[in-house]
């Protein structure tokens, strides 16, 4: 049998006072650059004697203790029986307590700018979920959808469907392959498996790929051989949903609660085994924004003489409008008793309809929850090969902003992974797939229910009708809503918490959308190969070359919900690349590296994307970074094929074979060109008293500008991004952390939405009949097109940090983010920047403010932005939340128990424009867990 003792080493720690006093509860850790951003080590006891076993020798350990100087000490056996005398650093006052590495020297001086957070700063950050430790990071925008979803985004173009911005987790994208997007961290792992967190911002698509736009965020777990044994967590936590002005702390009284455990073990240090299992139950945030975003003043609700065009932000069903333009004169209308009979109309008259709809709280509960299941097998082929297989499980219901408002029940994602990784070979292979469940969008619910009681075209014909025979603005609204004429099947709009709305609603919800209800099918898959290579150094010529590919299949299945796959037509899409990096020693203080990649997707010709960096080292512990990169990303498999019917709207593809099948060109209208002719129409009746025919063929070259295009809408192309950036990052006695990051990036073929009207009558045959019918949802569609922008577009921003940690122990850091977009006003094209201008995060916080308790703040700023999307268009309102957490260890227990809350104030705040509003959070939480409670 192997001698145990050869794997072990230990000791006693205590003061070097010339007593050998003992230090309880010293930490002794292992460091060293496999340990960079893992915690791995033991604490002493009472009597400051500790043992601590390791896979091999060399090791290097660092002790340390509170009010004591930290040491360093490097073994080449066993030791057990070490005496390690440590100072008192109030002796001496150029010393200070050294808890963790500030950032190694890789980060210093790496060529892209990599933001990691450790362990230890994700435990002690001041939130119910630890992903929220992202948003405190400079140049992040964290949307958050629900209590179990938050997006991540950096440099511009955030948005709730984020497509630029990739997640991965252990190498594995997150994204759900039916939506083409991360859905948070739905997939990912729990607190008790993550280890670190590592944020590359801009552009890095030389080994992630082409999607990797505006940034990467990559969660690493703990394997099986360093956190062995047995961990568990139990939170709590209420929402105050309900906003009380009258209290500073409003508590709430709505529950969420998650268990989570994790458990590891390894036989004869070859074979690992990690198991992993959490379920969070609760109350989900609300979207209830019910401003009026339609004309008129905001806090109007309801419709009035006034305004007949309410639109309300978080209600749906009364999204499109209608422009009714009533000359003077005589009307004959038809009277069923007495016949034709003639009504007078003194005056011209220009107003916008819309019909009233249903608040997202009557069609929707609020029940949040997400269940995560993961298992994990770890062979070691040999002491620098690991061989890991992995699958997961993730379930989940809430409530997201896609281009309408969905309601996840039951939605489900299924990962396995297949890896072999060493020291210089990556071999990896991975399979995601879903299942929506018993989704079904919000938004083609409401729209359903209006429409089964009467639908567009008759509901709108009756209200002109009515008005025109002098009936007035209320009396026709109410004949329009009944159930008149009384013979036809139509019914007055259905009341929610009846039995006829209940059953009707339940209808809708449990009927696909390609058979008329509002039930998403979605049983997408992505599947995807990758190999890289590191060649190491090439003699004196390079200092690192690596070479890697990879290999990916979407097959998307949607049954012609959401795609153009319908019983007849079955699609896939598949992209491939290859890529090389390399980095070379110009001179002892300067580094230049650089990538080529070369990527091919079966719908699009192939490109390359290339980045040059410069990293110059002007004094000890300072670095100056330059780079200049060129990329692209092609369409995903939304932005191809899509093809969704939302109710009020339907979202299309930019392909030909999808934007053919509508035959734009020639017989619709670009929306913004209809809305420009129907404002001007109106302002010019009021203002100048002019006649309605004459104010239509003075505003009529409004509307022959706006036709599309005979070359619009055929075919779409990558979008590409040309970006340069300027950095410098400094440690100064290695506690002060400074940055300073400047980057612009310029976008060609921008890819977003361009909104189009298409009328029943092409304006190619009769322009002004063709108006007509697009002034009216019942007589128009309205039509979402994925194109490219026509011109040019330029963002850039400037980010800084300043992070220090002080000698008692105490951290303090600030970041400041500023970000900007110039874009052409004459471009049609709606990019939705979505991003504050300004952002600022402020944190103070100790570990170790006494043996067992410590503590941390954060203050969090966002100012006013416009926000753009398919769902919503409007203004977000700047925001400010603070957080706070206390951290009780009890070492004896080996458990941590956590009290804090998020938004503590109850500020309630949006941070996307017709998102959830997010409320106080406030929480406790329990965790057994050895590795990380002394």
């Amino acid at each position: 049998m192997k001698d145990v003792s050869a794997q072990v080493i230990g000791g006693k720690v205590v003061m070097e006072n010339g007593k050998d006093t003992p230090i309880p509860f010293a930490n002794v850790k292992l460091v060293g650059p496999e340990y960079l951003n893992r915690a791995v080590g033991v604490s002493s006891d009472e009597k400051g004697v500790f043992i601590l076993a390791v896979k091999k020798f060399p090791v290097e350990i660092e002790v340390s203790a509170l009010g004591f100087i930290s040491q360093k000490i490097k073994l080449s056996e066993t030791k057990i029986d070490l005496i390690i005398r440590l100072k008192q650093s109030s002796l001496q006052l150029d010393d200070f307590i050294l808890v963790e590495e500030k950032i190694s020297e890789e980060e210093l001086k790496a060529p892209i700018e990599t933001i990691k957070v450790n362990l230890a700063a994700i435990q002690s950050t001041p939130s119910f979920n630890y992903f929220d430790a992202v948003g405190n990071l400079k140049g992040v925008d964290l949307t958050t959808q629900s209590v179990v979803i938050n997006n991540v985004n950096t440099r511009g173009f955030n948005s709730t469907t984020n497509q630029r911005f990739r997640q991965f987790t252990d190498g594995v994208d997150q994204q759900a392959p039916g939506l083409s997007f991360a859905l948070g961290n739905v997939a990912g792992p729990s607190s008790l498996d993550v280890e670190s967190i590592e944020l590359i911002p801009g552009p890095s698509s030389a080994f992630y790929g082409p999607s990797s736009f505006n940034g990467v965020l990559e969660l690493k777990t703990k394997n099986a051989f360093d956190y062995p044994g047995l961990t568990f967590s139990a939170k709590g936590a209420t929402a105050s949903v309900d906003k009380d002005n009258s209290k500073f702390l409003n508590i709430g009284d709505n529950f969420i609660g998650e268990v989570a455990g994790r458990y590891s073990f390894s036989i004869k240090d070859r074979l690992g085994i990690k198991l992993n299992a959490s379920i969070l139950n609760g109350v989900d945030f609300r979207a209830r924004n019910f401003d009026n975003v339609g004309p008129g003043n905001s806090f109007d609700r309801v419709h009035t003489i006034e305004n007949q065009s309410i639109n309300l932000l978080n209600a749906y069903g009364d999204d499109r409008s209608a422009l009714f333009t009533v000359p003077s004169g005589f009307t004959v209308f038809q009277d069923e008793n007495a016949g034709p009979v003639l009504i007078p109309n003194p005056n011209d008259t220009a107003f916008t309809v819309t019909r009233s709809g249903y608040r997202e709280e009557d069609l929707v509960d609020y029940n949040a929850s997400n269940l995560k299941l993961q298992g994990t097998l770890q062979f070691k082929i040999n002491e620098d090969m690991m061989f890991t297989l992995v699958s997961n499980y993730a379930k989940a219901s809430a409530m997201i902003t896609n281009e309408d408002r969905m309601a996840l029940r039951g939605f489900e994602i299924f990962q396995q992974k297949a890896e072999i990784q060493g020291k210089k070979l990556l071999l990896r292979a991975y399979s995601t797939q879903q299942s929506a469940g018993e989704t079904y969008n919000v938004g083609l619910l409401a729209d359903e229910l209006v429409q089964r009681a009467k639908p567009d075209e008759v509901w709108f014909e009756q209200y002109l009708r009515f008005y025109m025979a002098n009936r007035g603005i209320i009396n026709s609204r109410n004949f329009a809503e009944s159930q008149f004429p009384i013979f036809r099947d139509f019914y007055t709009k259905f009341q929610p918490g009846t039995q006829q709305y209940d059953s009707i609603r339940n209808n809708i919800i449990t009927t696909r959308v390609a058979d008329g209800g509002a039930r998403i099918f979605d049983k997408s898959k992505l599947h995807h190969f990758e190999a890289k290579y590191d060649v190491g150094e090439v003699g004196a010529f390079l200092q690192n070359l690596t070479f890697g590919g990879n290999y990916r299949l979407y097959d998307p299945q949607s049954a012609g919900t959401i795609f153009i796959d319908t019983a007849n037509v079955d699609i896939t899409n598949i992209e491939y690349g290859v890529f090389g990096e390399f980095k070379k020693e110009l001179d002892p203080r300067t580094d230049l590296s650089g990538s080529l990649r070369y990527d091919k997707n079966e719908s699009f010709d192939g490109k390359f994307s290339q980045r040059l960096s410069l990293v110059r080292e002007a004094k000890a512990n300072q670095f100056f970074r330059a780079s200049v990169q060129r990329g692209f990303r092609f369409p995903n498999v939304r932005e191809q094929f899509y093809n969704q019917n939302l109710g009020d709207k339907v979202l299309i593809g930019g392909l030909e074979q999808v934007t053919d099948f509508y035959e734009l060109q020639g017989n619709a209208y670009i929306q913004q060109s209809l809305r420009d002719y129907e404002r001007a129409i109106i302002n010019t009746i009021i203002e100048d008293n002019i006649k309605i025919e004459l104010a239509k063929l003075r505003h009529i070259d409004i509307l022959a500008n706006g036709i599309v295009r005979q070359d619009q809408f055929r075919g779409l192309e990558p979008e590409r991004i040309t970006s340069f950036e300027f950095g410098y990052r400094s440690l100064i006695q290695d506690r002060r952390v400074f940055e300073v990051n400047y980057y612009r990036n310029y976008y060609q073929n921008f890819i977003g939405n361009l909104r189009i009207v298409k009328p029943r009558t092409s304006p190619s045959l009769d322009l002004i009949r063709a108006v007509n019918q697009a002034s009216s949802p019942g007589t128009s569609d309205l039509i979402f097109v994925t194109a490219n922008s026509e011109k040019q577009i330029i963002t850039q921003g400037l980010e800084v940090l300043y992070d220090i940690t002080g000698l008692s122990g105490i951290n303090f850091s600030v970041n400041a983010t500023f970000a900007d977009i110039i874009q052409d006003a004459d471009d049609p094209l709606i990019p939705g920047f979505n991003t504050p201008p300004f952002k600022f995060n402020v944190k103070v916080g100790h570990r170790r403010i006494s043996r067992n308790f410590g503590a941390e703040f954060t203050w969090r700023s966002r100012t006013a932005f416009d926000w753009r999307s398919p769902f919503a268009d409007g203004r977000v309102t700047g925001f400010s939340t603070f957080d706070v957490q206390l951290t009780f260890r009890v070492p004896r227990a080996n458990s941590l128990i956590r009290i804090g809350g998020n938004n503590v104030t109850n500020n309630n705040q949006f941070n996307s424009y017709g998102g959830p509003e997010i409320s106080a959070f406030y929480y406790v939480s329990f965790s057994f867990d050895p590795f990380q409670s002394r």
